[in-house]
């Protein structure tokens, strides 16, 4: 990336925002989309995912040169070697790129303009394999777009990344979603109540109102074996993926051997989300010390 050309691109996000502050949503947009495309004039990298069959996201190809990623925090760069093992290095990027296409993405989807957020949120991927925010805001695309197999195949990979309670039920909810467009009324509901064990929302209350209103029956009162046992009938994971979150757990204890103590929080308070185990609460107050006592 030729970053000579580059070199106002934050004050530029910086106009952005402030516009996008006052409410002029189709301004901002134009700042953003002339941003970007300044971006793609001044980038030859590798990229470190790329699209497959249209919705299948997998390493870019091997081209002999390192490979480029856009991060948002230090624990994606271990994910992405965990279930994209790269070949050759892997680099970050100096501006964050893969956060503009998302933010893009995002405004763009507020202001209905579906296939530019598609592909907005598609490059965004590309540059941060494992970016949860984008996959899922892919995913909302394909809803209004009414590409429901789309949806489908880009919400079951966003699952991989989903690593808090507030994450699992968006998850949930997704599928939900699916399974009423299907019209699989028993799955939806279970997705929609196990969607609430995990944190609880109002768009899962409304969306198991609808269904009582459509069946004219109440909701069962599922056992969690129950509910489990149709997830699994489903192929819809009935928790957590045990991989990421050993993942998120393992660079905690990394930072913490480096004593960079507030990085090992944000990765232990992850995992204690969404395992809830007393140890992590005590770590977690701990370091809440430690940090105290370097800032002093």
């Amino acid at each position: 990336m030729d970053y000579t050309k580059l070199s106002d691109i934050k004050d530029r996000y910086k106009d952005y925002k402030e516009i996008f502050n006052s409410g002029d949503l189709e301004r901002s947009a134009d700042i953003l989309e002339e941003m970007l495309q300044r971006i793609e004039g001044a980038s030859d990298e590798r990229r470190a995912g790329r699209f497959e069959n249209d919705t299948f996201v997998k390493k870019s190809d091997m081209d002999g040169r390192p490979i480029y990623i856009s991060l948002n925090h230090v624990m994606e760069y271990y994910v992405y070697a965990c279930y994209f093992e790269p070949e050759a290095d892997v680099k970050c990027t100096e501006i964050p790129v893969g956060e503009y296409y998302r933010t893009y993405g995002e405004l763009c989807l507020r202001l209905s303009k579906f296939h530019r957020a598609e592909d907005a949120y598609r490059k965004a991927i590309c540059w941060n394999p494992v970016d949860l925010d984008s996959y899922l805001g892919l995913a909302e695309c394909y809803k209004n777009l009414n590409m429901l197999s789309r949806y489908l195949d880009i919400t079951r990979q966003a699952y991989r990344f989903c690593c808090t309670r507030a994450t699992m039920a968006r998850y949930y909810r997704n599928m939900g979603f699916y399974f009423v467009a299907k019209y699989q009324t028993e799955a939806a509901r279970v997705c929609y109540t196990y969607s609430n064990i995990y944190y609880k929302t109002e768009n899962a209350d409304n969306e198991l109102k609808y269904l009582e209103d459509a069946l004219k029956e109440e909701t069962p009162e599922y056992s969690i074996r129950d509910m489990q046992k149709i997830l699994e009938e489903q192929d819809v994971e009935p928790g957590p993926d045990s991989k990421t979150i050993g993942i998120i757990y393992r660079v905690g204890e990394l930072m913490m051997e480096d004593k960079d103590y507030a990085l090992a929080r944000d990765c232990f308070s992850i995992v204690y989300d969404i395992t809830q185990e007393g140890r992590l609460k005590t770590l977690l107050d701990e370091l809440d010390k430690d940090i105290m006592n370097s800032d002093n």
